[in-house]
């Protein structure tokens, strides 16, 4: 497949990804969302294919991909959970593979989930978000 085409291709996951961010940002506690500065976090692919998130608060362009060099994420001011999450979207955007949907707030044993978000909230997102292509889709039991 021709570099542009991986390329676009990597674009238009990028564009649904920035789509769940938006969601997650809109409900409960407002993750990738920063208030001080009224700015959303989102994610965008340089003319290398390389992933990088721009941050919410810092507005710092944030190198998602390993490095040599210890690959810290100077800028990022979210803590391990969405680091995770977002290390997950750069996966999706550069390989095409749907995440799993239990990266969508992860449940605790008591019904909560770790993001703190209320019911509703995570509810609202779980639904809104789930039926994107970034998140695995059920499968269709045969009749």
């Amino acid at each position: 497949m021709p570099k542009e085409n991986k390329l676009a291709l990597k674009r238009q996951r990028t564009d649904q990804v920035n789509q769940v961010i938006r969601i997650i940002a809109d409900h409960g506690r407002r993750f990738f969302y920063s208030q001080t500065v009224n700015r959303y976090a989102y994610m965008e692919v340089d003319n290398r294919g390389k992933v990088w998130f721009i941050d919410d608060y810092s507005g710092k362009r944030v190198f998602t991909h390993e490095t040599v060099w210890g690959g810290r994420w100077r800028g990022f001011t979210h803590g391990g959970t969405l680091k995770n999450v977002v290390k997950a979207f750069r996966d999706y955007i550069c390989t095409g593979e749907p995440m799993h949907p239990g990266y969508l707030g992860p449940e605790r044993f008591n019904d909560s989930n770790i993001w703190g978000y209320d019911e509703e909230s995570m509810r609202a997102v779980r639904e809104q978000a789930g039926i994107l292509p970034v998140f695995r889709q059920p499968v269709a039991e045969a009749a």
